[in-house]
């Protein structure tokens, strides 16, 4: 799995299982969990991000992802929040 196909596979894989951890999607997909598969994981989830279909941090050195449209849920419900 390569370029494209790998980055909607990785999407689709945030979407269902969020938030998510870097070696968790690597593990999920059945690649090795190595500085080159990491590096590559990386990239596209970064790709993603420059799209705006995950949102991304870095929680101590792990990098965690979730999908955009649950972070616009939770603008809403913190918008509807009554104090």
């Amino acid at each position: 799995m390569k370029g494209k196909a790998l980055r909607q596979e990785i999407l689709e894989r945030i979407e269902s299982n969020w938030p998510t951890h870097i070696k968790e999607l690597i593990t999920d997909l059945g690649f090795e969990v190595d500085n080159t598969n990491i590096k590559k994981f990386v990239y596209h989830i970064r790709k993603l991000e420059e799209a705006e279909k995950v949102r991304v941090k870095r929680i101590g050195r792990a990098l965690v992802a979730w999908p955009t449209e649950m972070e616009k849920l939770r603008v809403i419900h913190e918008m509807l929040k009554v104090e």
